[in-house]
């Protein structure tokens, strides 16, 4: 390891080490500090929101007030004023009030009136059977032992929360003798629930407690805990955004009614998160500074010219751009070495040129005969490749009408001729991604689907047909002369490789190739005739008409298809713009 490496792993070990001390000492501090801080403030919140509910009950008992001390209510409840509930005890009162039950009692607990109200619907209903339960002589909901008697708190029907205040019936003054009960419910539902959040400025939820909706494990755990902690509060973090906060509502018997869940964001948790992300950045701005300081004077008055030389050398290493030069200064020995390096990076690149020139044209010819994953398998091995590839579509086509025409053209025209239409298919294949496979005369054999599989190789193998199709007719048109293109289309299973060690061949096998075979030679000059496996995978999407029972060699009767072209409302995947124009220059 270089004197240069060695000072700065030391220099970066110790900076590391140190921030890493000072990270966890700060962590436990700050963090401490922080989460003692977060308690609390939960604490706060859940109390908060204990308070405000406590408050809406006290408002619900004031409420209350206005009408149990009232001489109207007085008389009503004897029996001298009988038109007091149509008057007073009225729909818009109950909305106004957002109660749900209201209820009068003499003293022996018996009703002399009472009504439930549907908040939602704005109509009387009847009084809550849970509430009715209570209305017995003794109980101390409905039951007052003096004119100062007053009475708040929750009650619990089924699974359904209500908020109650009773006070006796008095006269104006507030003086008795008391002649019953005045009370009043409002249930703690959504609306209620959404009232306190807004309030309190805090997500809430209240969980009843009992039998009738038993909670989670976890809730339950917590409710235990809280019974235990004679009305504590349970904080539990949730994770770096939230952090709950929990607390227990009692009954006015005293027994656990319903469990409070203040939801509440960890903005103090994430400030603390914050300050100690900023410390330590700071820190280790700083011991980069301090680092590079010492870095700079080492390379000033120590390493500058050893370094320097290695620098250069490792940057033509990586950049392997074997033009560059070291630079070469002073009469000593490092300025040899520079001069050295020089004269080998001179040979090197003049040596480079010349193999990158011939690994070129060696790419080139393997590419031109091989697909380039089969030629990247041959560099590595000179082993027999053979892959079997479940579903290829296999296209061969032959020229119809090109023997004729050959014998009115010269040798030289002919190849020209051949090698321009051939050129056109080459270029279709190219540009649908296509392996093309062999030429054998006039005939031309293309596959799709491998040597890498693909979804859409029977419609890629369809669109090369219409454009061989289509550039044929082109030739025809051109010359005058009778000629048409006969294509047949399989899809199978292949066996494709390469064997052999002298002027290897990528090529196909299987009874997949010869249906393909068949398929062309049992075909119609200026026709597209496809198996019906292909036709499955194409019948969506092009226009395919049956041919019917055709007689295949080797395979008995066949029900094969004329593929005619693409349906309109279709917009194919792959398509090349077809037409012998597309590669002339």
């Amino acid at each position: 390891m270089r004197i240069r490496q060695k000072t700065l792993l030391l220099i970066s070990t110790l900076l590391v080490s140190l921030i890493a001390v000072l990270y966890g000492s700060l962590s436990a501090i700050l963090g401490g500090s922080f989460a003692e801080l977060e308690e609390k403030d939960t604490e706060r919140n859940v109390q908060r929101v204990k308070e405000a509910l406590y408050e809406e009950i006290e408002q619900l008992s004031v409420s209350v007030y206005d009408y149990a001390a009232w001489d109207d209510t007085y008389d009503y409840v004897i029996g001298e004023n009988p038109e007091y509930p149509e008057v007073n005890l009225i729909e818009e009162s109950f909305a106004g009030l957002k109660i749900n039950a209201i209820a009068l009692l003499d003293n022996n607990a018996k009703v002399i009136f009472g009504t439930g109200f549907n908040r939602e619907s704005e109509e009387k209903t009847e009084l809550p059977p849970g509430l009715k339960n209570q209305f017995t002589k003794g109980n101390p909901l409905v039951t007052h032992a003096n004119d100062e008697s007053e009475v708040t708190g929750i009650l619990m029907l089924k699974d359904k929360a209500i908020l109650v205040a009773s006070q006796p019936i008095l006269t104006s003054e507030g003086t008795g003798p008391g002649r019953g009960t005045f009370l009043l419910g409002r249930f703690l539902d959504g609306d209620r629930i959404e009232a306190l959040s807004t309030r309190t400025k805090l997500e809430l939820k209240f969980y009843p407690l009992g039998a009738a909706a038993p909670l989670d494990e976890t809730l339950t755990t917590i409710t235990e805990r809280l019974t235990a902690s004679d009305d504590g509060i349970e904080i539990r973090p949730v994770d770096g955004d939230t952090i709950h906060g929990y607390g227990l509502i009692r009954d006015l018997n005293g027994q656990p009614a319903l469990l409070l869940k203040v939801i509440i964001p960890r903005d103090i948790h994430q400030q603390g998160q914050k300050s100690l992300f900023y410390l330590v950045v700071s820190l280790s701005g700083v011991g980069i500074i301090f680092g590079v300081v010492i870095l700079i004077v080492l390379e000033k008055f120590i390493l500058k010219r050893v370094t320097n030389l290695s620098a250069e050398v490792e940057t033509i290493g990586s950049q392997n751009n074997l033009a560059l030069r070291v630079k070469e200064s002073g009469k000593d020995e490092i300025s040899a070495l520079a001069s050295s390096i020089n004269i080998m990076l001179e040979q090197i690149e003049v040596g480079a040129k010349q193999l990158a020139v011939e690994q070129e044209k060696a790419e080139r010819l393997l590419l031109n005969i091989l697909p380039e994953p089969i030629a990247e398998q041959l560099k590595h091995s000179q082993d027999a490749i053979a892959e079997h590839f479940d579903e290829v579509t296999i296209l061969f086509a032959d020229i119809v009408g090109f023997t004729p025409l050959s014998a009115k053209l010269g040798p030289i025209e002919l190849v020209n001729l051949l090698n321009r239409v051939f050129s056109t298919f080459d270029h279709y294949a190219e540009r649908l991604g296509l392996e093309k496979i062999k030429t054998i005369g006039d005939a031309y054999m293309v596959a799709a689907g491998l040597p890498l599989p693909r979804r859409d190789h029977a419609e890629a193998i369809a669109e090369m047909a219409l454009a061989m199709q289509q550039a044929v007719t082109e030739l025809q048109n051109e010359l005058n002369e009778d000629v048409k293109i006969r294509i047949g289309i399989n899809t199978g299973v292949v066996v494709a490789g390469v064997i052999g060690t002298r002027k290897f061949i990528y090529d196909l096998w299987g009874d997949s190739v010869n249906v393909a075979s068949r398929m062309e030679s049992s075909g119609e000059p200026g026709s597209i005739q496809v198996t019906a496996s292909t036709y499955e995978l194409l019948r969506k999407k092009y226009v395919l008409k049956h041919r019917g029972q055709v007689k295949v060699k080797g395979k008995g009767e066949m029900d094969t298809y004329w593929l005619l072209g693409r349906k309109r409302q279709t917009k194919a995947r792959v398509r090349v713009k077809a037409g012998l124009a597309a590669t002339r220059r």
